[in-house]
């Protein structure tokens, strides 16, 4: 037998946190604003700014991470340094593309690269006047997951690469320039010159002794606010995997002010209040959490089994799915909780933990971020951007579900950054499988129906 996780949603009710009001945000400043002039560049995404160093095509890259809350006002006061200095840099047009860099729409290994600084040849001066100016914004913005740190929590990270093209030239080979690996931010053969500018920084042996008791071996899903890896839990007597999930600070911050651990702390209540409405048996088992500042984590039960995105995605997908999910939420909303992100990728099959028979199967629920006590205030998570928007948080799971069911994901240009469903245009389609047939059916009548009371 393998032993049972620590007890869990005991005692008094688990609040889920309700976030503060969202601030007023200021757009990011043109060029012209930050005393660029006539010497800058544009793309789509980014503005460039000074005169590119001729001739050089690798050297050191700085990248100075920012979030919604504090971009505007990093720019205006780093901007004119690099100017000053005669560096070219590049920084992002606005602060939705800032969004969906930190959110790792853009790749896990872009996430921080808010405004990237070419310098060829690392200056004394210069670093520590750089680093002075970033001192406000100690423990304020997110880590650039594959570049090396400059340490005292400065939002300043290096590495070594190409400056033009995607390849580097080291001891007369041409190699290609790893961007996804924290290990190639320093190639072999590249002495490192900015090591000497650097910090170390303490890690917290609290967090050493969790991770030490679940090691993880593969990562399974990376984003912006949070890691999700398969672990083994050495703790049982007997080694069982496990999925460890980390919350990453000032992480895909939102608007509010919110971070990968403001929502990952919301999830680990979430689970617990599963237990309290006796719908546990419906998710995954909480098993253990870790809440230490900088850092939260959640272990939970391995379910091996297929998610219902992965059904679809392989053509399997079939109405006794879609009922199975249906029901799901009926008896979530009956015990007065809701979903929040109801998709098909969040439903997954596998067998139910402590049943009776090991074959007893049935469809569990994961990723309870956005998930809460219906009354209470939603987060703004979503997969989908749906046009209208039911208020009513029931109506708006089963329409978020039935979105989910009918999306074209492998049509050109839906990306997940273009999410944006108008559900009266679904009904103008024709299904392409039965599953879609009895999604359309659902959203006629949801459509239809009066708004559920609160």
């Amino acid at each position: 037998m393998l032993r049972a996780g620590p007890a869990v949603g005991r005692g008094a009710p688990a609040a889920v946190p309700e976030p503060p009001a969202v601030p007023a945000i200021a757009a990011l400043p043109h060029p012209r604003e930050l005393g660029a002039g006539s010497s800058f560049a544009e793309s789509a995404l980014w503005y460039a700014c000074g005169v590119p160093a001729t001739g050089i095509r690798q050297g050191w890259k700085l990248y100075v991470p920012m979030t919604l809350l504090n971009a505007p006002e990093m720019l205006h006061q780093v901007a004119p340094l690099l100017l000053g200095a005669g560096l070219h840099f590049k920084y992002v047009k606005d602060l939705a593309t800032l969004q969906h860099l930190n959110a790792g729409v853009h790749g896990y290994s872009q996430i921080g690269k808010c405004l990237v600084v070419y310098l060829p040849q690392p200056q004394a001066s210069f670093l520590e006047t750089l680093k002075e100016a970033l001192g406000p914004y100690r423990d304020q913005c997110p880590a650039v997951p594959c570049a090396r740190p400059f340490g005292g929590r400065l939002p300043l990270f290096y590495r070594f690469g190409a400056y033009v093209g995607g390849t580097l030239v080291l001891d007369g080979r041409e190699v290609a320039d790893d961007r996804s690996s924290l290990a190639h931010a320093v190639p072999e053969g590249v002495s490192d010159a900015l090591a000497g500018f650097t910090d170390p920084e303490a890690e917290d042996p609290d967090v050493r002794r969790f991770l030490r008791r679940y090691p993880a071996f593969r990562a399974l899903a990376q984003q912006g606010k949070s890691g999700v890896f398969h672990a083994m839990d050495t703790t049982a007597p007997t080694l069982r995997q496990v999925v460890l999930k980390t919350g990453y600070h000032r992480g895909q911050m939102q608007p509010d002010g919110t971070d990968g651990c403001d929502l990952l702390r919301r999830e680990i209540a979430c689970y617990r209040l599963l237990a309290e409405r006796r719908l546990d048996r419906m998710a995954p088992a909480l098993l253990d959490t870790l809440d230490v500042p900088r850092k939260v984590a959640l272990v939970l039960e391995y379910v091996d089994g297929p998610n219902f995105l992965q059904h679809k995605l392989n053509g399997r997908l079939r109405p006794q799915h879609l009922d199975q999910a249906w029901l799901l939420l009926e008896r979530f909303h009956a015990a007065g909780v809701y979903l929040g992100d109801a998709k098909l990728a969040n439903f997954l099959v596998g067998p139910i933990a402590d049943s009776d028979s090991d074959t007893d199967e049935g469809v569990r629920v994961v990723d309870l971020e956005a998930a809460g006590m219906i009354g209470d205030h939603a987060p703004p998570i979503r997969t989908f951007f749906i046009t209208p928007e039911p208020e009513d948080p029931r109506r708006s799971d089963f329409a978020h579900f039935l979105v989910s069911v009918l999306y074209p994901y492998d049509q050109a240009g839906k990306s997940w950054a273009n999410r944006r469903v108008d559900v009266r245009s679904c009904l103008e389609r024709e299904p392409a499988d039965e599953a879609e047939a009895w999604a359309l059916e659902r959203l006629r009548v949801l459509l239809d129906e009066a708004p559920l009371p609160l």
